[in-house]
């Protein structure tokens, strides 16, 4: 196991400090005074996580540090994780998983809903005691917040910068790694341009990932032809406590066709979250340039502009959608309402051998973009898990980040070959029950390595 008596983890919801970037003279001071033993290159739950597992694996001793692009503002998302990621956080330390479970919803089940009509087709019920009692653990619904919070808890205060865009990385001769700025380039040498110096560097920088890109120069993800638009709001006097609304085609959901959803989280708030296809999009007179991941107007002259907001674009595009559902876009501010892109690694898209070089790595989505199921969350809990487990064994060197790699390179190779069937056995009109207990098998049964 890798939890551990000889640390020095908050247990509780002990604030966190975060120091900034932002500012290019708070950059210089960086490049002159700080070097830690590692560097996490992002703040979401891959970067946090891998960050709390390494505290744990080295008992507190080395600094670790993360660097957070944005200001880590709240995200309306909600993500439903399985029994592996759970398993997987329990290996890292029992008390973290305590305390991001006392966040969670225990869900009963979903009512489907027909998409044009509103009249109610089915209720599918949550498997959580068979899920318990087969793998240790039933699913858990967490609001992104309240994840990336629970991770926050869990690391020593001012080991976050936030507002400090990480684009690269230059290896020293002295084998120190220098991070690199917005203004700086691999082969800058100006320390005004360094944000700082680590021994090991982690990228955790998402789908899009500039470590990645350094590292193995293959390009970004497969966009998935498709646009989410999601928030997090109160919860309606409609909305029960733990069941899900859905509003599917009456075929049931696929992956090519547009769907809505209502999540219910523990503090009397909910998640709603549509995907459009592309083609919707289309159809509406609207465009969305996947590389930027911004949505614009589309005109007859083809030019793009942005002057529509994501909130009226939604409505546009969901139109025909039951009332009940666009009432509540409605209502929503629309500056809680986020609007991005779908994207995934195909299983040819993970490297066979490794997806690090030196002392550098990735995890997460910067690792193995995966679907938005919570298939991308469980799998970067697992990799938290693993890594700090190896880095317990070997210490935090080349070898350690190697074996890492090598134990989830084959995993995470079988979970999106799994995706990949069920997106055309779902087309092909397999029943939804069968796909959802034969990825449960699948992510549900391998336990990782840190916990056996």
């Amino acid at each position: 196991m890798l939890h551990t008596q000889n640390r020095s983890l908050a247990s509780g919801s002990r604030p966190v400090r975060f120091s900034t970037c932002a500012r290019r003279d708070h950059m210089r001071v960086l490049a002159q005074m700080q070097h830690y033993d590692v560097a996490v290159v992002g703040a979401g739950p891959a970067g946090l996580s891998a960050a709390a597992a390494l505290q744990v694996a080295t008992q507190s001793q080395k600094s670790i540090h993360v660097f957070e692009k944005t200001a880590m503002t709240a995200r309306g998302a909600a993500i439903l994780v399985g029994p592996n990621g759970l398993k997987a956080l329990h290996a890292v330390d029992p008390a973290l998983l305590e305390g991001m479970l006392a966040k969670a919803t225990k869900l009963e089940g979903s009512d489907r809903y027909n998409m044009y009509t509103g009249e109610h087709m089915e209720y599918m019920a949550m498997r959580n005691e068979a899920f318990q009692e087969k793998y240790g653990f039933h699913n858990a619904l967490l609001g992104w917040s309240d994840i990336t919070g629970a991770l926050k808890s869990a690391l020593p205060q001012a080991s976050i910068s936030t507002g400090c865009p990480v684009t690269g990385y230059k290896q020293q001769d002295d084998g120190t790694i220098q991070l690199l700025g917005p203004a700086a380039s691999s082969s800058a040498s100006s320390d005004a341009e360094v944000i700082a110096t680590c021994n090991i560097l982690i990228g955790a920088d998402g789908w899009f990932s500039p470590i990645r890109q350094q590292l193995l120069q293959d390009g970004p993800p497969s966009f998935k032809d498709a646009v989410v638009y999601r928030a997090r709001i109160p919860r309606p006097d409609f909305m029960p406590e733990h069941r899900t609304k859905w509003w599917v085609p009456p075929t049931g959901p696929n992956s090519g066709a547009p769907l809505a959803v209502f999540i219910p989280l523990p503090g009397g708030d909910m998640v709603w979250q549509c995907h459009c296809p592309m083609s919707m999009m289309q159809e509406k007179g609207l465009a969305f340039d996947p590389v930027k991941g911004e949505a614009s107007s589309s005109h007859a002259s083809n030019q793009q502009s942005s002057s529509s907001s994501a909130k009226e674009r939604c409505l546009k595009v969901f139109e025909s959608f039951p009332a009940v559902f666009r009432e509540v876009v409605e209502a929503t501010p629309e500056r809680a309402i986020t609007e991005h892109g779908l994207y995934q690694r195909t299983p040819e898209q993970i490297p066979d051998g490794s997806w690090g070089v030196g002392n550098v790595t990735l995890v997460g989505d910067a690792a193995h973009a995966a679907y938005v199921d919570g298939t991308g969350l469980a799998l970067s809990l697992e990799d938290a898990a693993v890594l700090a487990w190896h880095v317990q064994q070997q210490g935090l060197t080349a070898g350690a980040l190697r074996a890492y790699e090598a134990e989830r390179i084959p995993r995470v190779k079988a979970v999106f070959e799994l995706t990949a069937k069920q997106e055309a056995a779902m087309k092909a009109g397999v029943p939804q029950r069968q796909l959802l207990d034969e990825r449960a098998e699948l992510l549900g049964r391998q336990a990782v390595a840190a916990d056996e």
